[in-house]
């Protein structure tokens, strides 16, 4: 039987405002299973998006840590914390994102993947990032549809 309105007529398409979306990104936090205990860096200067993140990522118990600046991130790696994912903002406060990025990448050695997150998708700002060794760059927000297949390489599957 169909779901019906609270005036009990069947729903309109304005009902559906998100053409299912909604509904495939809940299956994709729900499908996933993680055989590994993975590790991952958020270098975000803004609190909402690095909660966010953080969120997102514990959802699929992935082991995480939140910096607000490059300075911090690099030292934690410099004292010996290893990760399989770093991702990245290019603005942050002290030392710039693509600089942190850069310095963690050579500290925290292979086997680690390194995303990029933007407000700003344009070219150059792909460049900037391809130019530091970004694996994956993307557009805000850091999404399921992003994220997942991420997680599933870096767990070996």
């Amino acid at each position: 039987m169909a779901p019906t309105s609270a005036s009990g007529d069947q729903p309109s398409d304005k009902d559906n405002w998100d053409n299912g979306r909604l509904a495939r990104r809940k299956q994709l936090l729900t499908k996933i299973v993680l055989r590994n205990k993975l590790k991952t860096i958020v270098f975000n200067g803004d609190t909402t998006c690095r909660v966010l993140e953080q969120v997102l990522l514990r959802s699929y118990g992935v082991q995480t840590q939140c910096v607000d600046n490059g300075r911090d991130a690099i030292a934690l790696i410099a004292f010996g914390a290893k990760f399989n994912l770093i991702i990245i903002k290019k603005i942050l406060p002290i030392i710039n994102g693509l600089e942190a990025g850069n310095k963690a990448d050579s500290l925290n050695g292979s086997g680690c993947k390194i995303l990029g997150v933007t407000a700003c998708s344009g070219e150059s700002e792909r460049q900037a990032f391809m130019a530091i060794g970004v694996d994956v760059f993307i557009e805000k927000p850091l999404d399921p549809e992003h994220l997942v297949p991420i997680l599933r390489e870096l767990d070996g599957e």
